[in-house]
């Protein structure tokens, strides 16, 4: 990789410590994507699960009240676990969501993937709310235990797919051209760096360990990933995606990137991409955009 020993020994030790990590994914055979879309899918879960695992009392559920988690970061609410909120911005930097949809279009199946023990004690939940909401049955547990389980394997060449819009950013100012090689892979590895630190963090309740974490994945995130990847091919169109802020209910175009691209990646790379494949990258992943599907390329 071009570094010293301790730069490859820290990111080696980050991926061990991913790997031990509790994953679950159930798997939904189907010929296309849902109707009701991967956005809306994920939202009904967050809603959902701010109503149904609230730990405050069922007449001051926060969700009802327009309020953020009484008992956020302490591991008291599960719905704070599952789908962390925080309204108006201003969140930490390490929360992430732990119940994610994406789509596979290579395997025509819809997966919900949960992270953590928690969200795999309520993968069950899951699959039960969206066969009352949106009448999907037939969910499919798979083998995997752990994210070891549903890591890539080896080096690649990789083709990245951007399965639901990725949204590059919040603010659209007219642009059409096709982002070069260099700002796709500016992208991707911001977002691999974010989803380390994020990913990092499920690893241990305690927040001490927590930033410090978060400190070593972006650490490792710049001394290996400028190393270890390299985008060969772009095929992607841009369009404007329309949002509405949560906070303020402001409504906006974002810049957002579909289609697919080529990777050129060692095998040290391997658990970073997977971190995307997983849970996806850009801006509001954890909504349902920015999901990616990456395969060995053909």
């Amino acid at each position: 990789m071009g570094k010293g020993p301790l730069e490859v020994r820290g990111a080696r030790d980050l991926a061990e410590l991913w790997r031990a990590l509790p994953a679950a994914v159930l798997r939904y055979r189907m010929a296309a994507p849902p109707r009701d879309g991967i956005a809306e899918l994920s939202n009904s879960l967050r809603h959902g699960a701010w109503v149904d695992h609230c730990a405050a009392a069922a007449d001051q559920q926060c969700a009802a009240a327009g309020r953020n988690c009484a008992f956020a970061n302490t591991g008291r609410c599960r719905a704070d676990i599952l789908f962390p909120v925080h309204l108006g911005g201003g969140a930490p930097q390490w929360r992430m969501a732990t119940l994610l949809v994406q789509w596979r279009p290579s395997a025509s199946e819809l997966c919900v993937v949960a992270l953590g023990e928690t969200a795999c004690q309520e993968i069950g939940w899951a699959a039960r709310h969206l066969r009352r909401h949106y009448d999907l049955r037939g969910a499919a547990p798979s083998e995997a235990r752990s994210f070891a389980d549903l890591e890539l394997a080896g080096a690649g060449p990789w083709r990245l797919s951007f399965v639901t819009p990725w949204i590059a950013a919040k603010a659209n100012h007219g642009v059409r051209a096709v982002p070069s090689e260099e700002a796709v892979l500016h992208d991707l590895g911001k977002s691999m760096a974010s989803r380390a630190q994020k990913f990092t963090a499920l690893c241990t309740p305690d927040p001490v360990w927590q930033r410090l974490g978060g400190h070593l994945a972006r650490y490792a995130a710049d001394a290996v990933l400028g190393e270890s990847l390299k985008v060969d091919e772009v095929r992607i169109k841009t369009l404007s995606v329309p949002l509405q802020s949560g906070a303020s209910g402001a409504r906006f175009e974002a810049l957002a990137w579909l289609g697919d691209i080529a990777l050129a990646a060692t095998a040290t790379a391997a658990p970073w991409l997977s971190l995307l494949n997983m849970c996806g990258g850009g801006e509001n992943a954890d909504k349902g955009f920015g999901g990616v599907e990456i395969v060995p390329l053909q």
